[in-house]
């Protein structure tokens, strides 16, 4: 049997503190709550002094938010799970990183889940750099394009920024990721889960089989649906419903600059 997750859990509301300490306590077989916090000045010392394997915390608290606290703790070999209400570049951001959260209200099933998850990620020890990671992607929240994705793949997972990646192309239930140093890179996700991860912003499905980064297009070639030719050289090929979508986005790239 593995031994219990030691946890610290801070949330500046009362309300929201108990929750979390109800739901620990009914995970009593795999937690060991060590302590709780309503200060997120506190958090620091407490995370320092008892060095915790878990942290779950509240993102928006006075005086400190969630990513002040990660950046001034001295002690950072620990996994996260984040509470909020909302912050959708703080979610591509963990999502990113491979950095699971929990939606206010919290449901307790979801939560039973993110334990789940924290549980199987500690077999893989790589927590000092996907929380590296973490640190990193937050500190670029007001540029995602500078952020670094984790590719999960059948040995734990690859780092790469999002401007490495050139295009997605679906195996069955694999996802191959082409880059920009001419490397492949294969992940045990689907295509669409990595379309509901990757920003609409920067990241198109143009086609069932393939998701590419707008950045590398260099040429469009008319047809049916047409053909994107990119940074790789790679000629691609739009599907008929994706063409207007497709031309719309680009349209707006061009009139941006």
């Amino acid at each position: 049997m593995n031994p219990k997750i030691k946890t610290i859990i801070i949330d500046d509301e009362p309300r929201g503190l108990n929750v979390l300490e109800h739901f620990c306590a009914k995970q009593s077989e795999h937690i060991e709550l060590i302590a709780s916090s309503l200060s997120a000045v506190q958090s620091v010392s407490l995370i320092n002094q008892l060095q915790p394997e878990l942290l779950i915390m509240d993102i928006q608290m006075p005086q400190m938010s969630a990513f002040d606290v990660l950046n001034n703790t001295s002690y950072q070999d620990f996994e996260v799970i984040f509470c909020t209400a909302h912050n959708a570049y703080a979610l591509k951001a963990f999502e990113y990183s491979a950095v699971d959260y929990l939606l206010k209200p919290i449901d307790e099933d979801h939560f039973n889940k993110a334990i789940q998850k924290v549980i199987q990620k500690r077999l893989s020890k790589d927590t000092a750099e996907r929380f590296s990671i973490l640190l990193h992607n937050i500190s670029r929240l007001n540029n995602p394009a500078t952020m670094k994705l984790c590719i999960h793949d059948s040995k734990g997972f690859t780092v790469v920024y999002l401007s490495e990646i050139i295009y997605c192309e679906a195996d069955s239930s694999y996802t191959i990721f082409c880059l920009e140093n001419g490397k492949k890179i294969i992940s045990a996700k689907t295509l669409s889960e990595y379309e509901s991860i990757l920003d609409s912003n920067y990241f198109i499905r143009i086609h069932r089989s393939y998701l590419i980064n707008i950045n590398h297009v260099k040429e469009y070639k008319k047809g049916e649906g047409g053909f994107v030719l990119m940074s790789n050289k790679a000629e691609i090929e739009i599907s008929r419903r994706k063409k207007d979508e497709f031309l719309f986005r680009m349209k707006n790239i061009i009139s941006s600059f």
